[in-house]
């Protein structure tokens, strides 16, 4: 294993949003906007068509499309406190899942999602055929919203059969939000980020592919040390036991390198923020919530310091915000989304 080290500062977690009945509320994307307002946007669940939420696995992606979801915001004040979750404004399509936002230099929300008509999902959409649908929706905030059908415009672009924006929010580079997209060709996959602004695709980056025959799934794309880099989740574990990620590095457009970091982690998507990481930290489950500070890879193998731990208890998909030195996490756990907010300190 590379080396992971330190005792982390144990952090208070509370609950949030709750599921509606024995539906879930999961996928958490934070986004800070220009005036300061922090949003919080996940997808609202009804109970999935088989199975037991999180743990139902069937043709589509998990519990996801094309069960009827939802994308909800709540804002959370000064005082901390979440308000109560509002629907995407009119315009939006009737089936919305996995949200991915960011902000260019113009202050722009992006937000890219997916959506589904019938009952096609991830592994059954096809270039040539019904196809899982692609989504953005950009403006001055939530409630100002236009929106418009990506989906040609991306599979074209991308070669795909099915292409999804990974879930979270994401970084500004050069100006421009960088959405990670995995991309689906036959059953081979990869990673493209995809920079937009003003609504518009301004650029694609070269396709990002794992090493030794290793497939790319959810991503968090990050500014580090003057790097665009990529921290990706291997595909295929579902919670049961990746044991490692992988990292790469690049200009934005280019990849110059990219390293497998051997870690305990169960398989899942993760938040990162420059050098610092959130993920499940144990190898089994979705449980064990960490905050680390990361070597650089670039610099030779990985080096994980522990920072702040979020307790023993189940962890799933994340997403990470911060004000001065305030940090906020929202987690899935129980169905619902829950936070940690902290000092971590350096």
């Amino acid at each position: 294993m590379t080396e992971t080290y330190g005792t982390p500062v144990q952090a208070g977690v509370r609950p949030i949003v709750a599921p509606i009945g024995a539906g879930e509320a999961r996928i958490p994307a934070l986004v800070r906007l220009p005036d300061e307002r922090l949003l919080l946007f996940y997808d609202e669940r009804p109970a999935p068509a088989s199975g037991a939420g999180a743990d139902f696995n069937g043709l589509t992606m998990a519990s996801d499309l094309p069960n009827p979801n939802r994308i909800r915001w709540v804002e959370r004040d000064e005082a901390g406190e979440w308000s109560a979750a509002r629907p995407l404004p009119e315009g939006a399509p009737a089936v919305s899942s996995d949200a991915c936002v960011g902000v260019d230099e113009r202050g722009v929300m992006h937000l890219a999602f997916a959506s589904a008509e019938g009952t096609v999902g991830y592994m059954d959409s096809r270039a040539d055929g019904e196809r899982l649908r692609a989504w953005w929706a950009w403006g001055s905030g939530p409630e100002d919203l236009t929106y418009a059908d990506m989906t040609d415009a991306l599979y074209e672009a991308t070669g795909a059969d099915a292409l999804f924006a990974t879930s979270g929010a994401t970084a500004s580079v050069d100006g421009d939000v960088a959405m990670p997209y995995v991309v689906r060709v036959g059953e081979r996959t990869h990673v493209r980020v995809v920079y937009a602004r003003g609504g518009r695709i301004t650029r694609l980056a070269d396709p990002l592919v794992g090493p030794d025959g290793i497939l790319l799934d959810e991503t968090a794309v990050t500014v580090w040390g003057g790097r665009v880099v990529a921290n990706c989740r291997l595909q295929g574990f579902e919670g049961r036991g990746a044991g490692a990620r992988y990292l790469a590095w690049g200009d934005g457009r280019r990849w110059a390198g990219g390293r497998v970091w051997q870690v305990e982690d169960p398989g899942c998507n993760a938040c990162a923020r420059g050098d610092v990481f959130v993920h499940p930290h144990e190898r089994d489950a979705r449980a064990g919530g960490m905050l680390v500070r990361l070597s650089a890879p670039w610099e030779g193998p990985i080096r994980a310091r522990r920072l702040v731990s979020m307790g023993p208890g189940p962890f799933g998909y994340s997403d990470i915000s911060g004000r001065g030195d305030e940090v906020v996490v929202v987690f899935e756990r129980d169905r619902g989304l829950w936070e940690a907010s902290f000092l971590p300190g350096r």
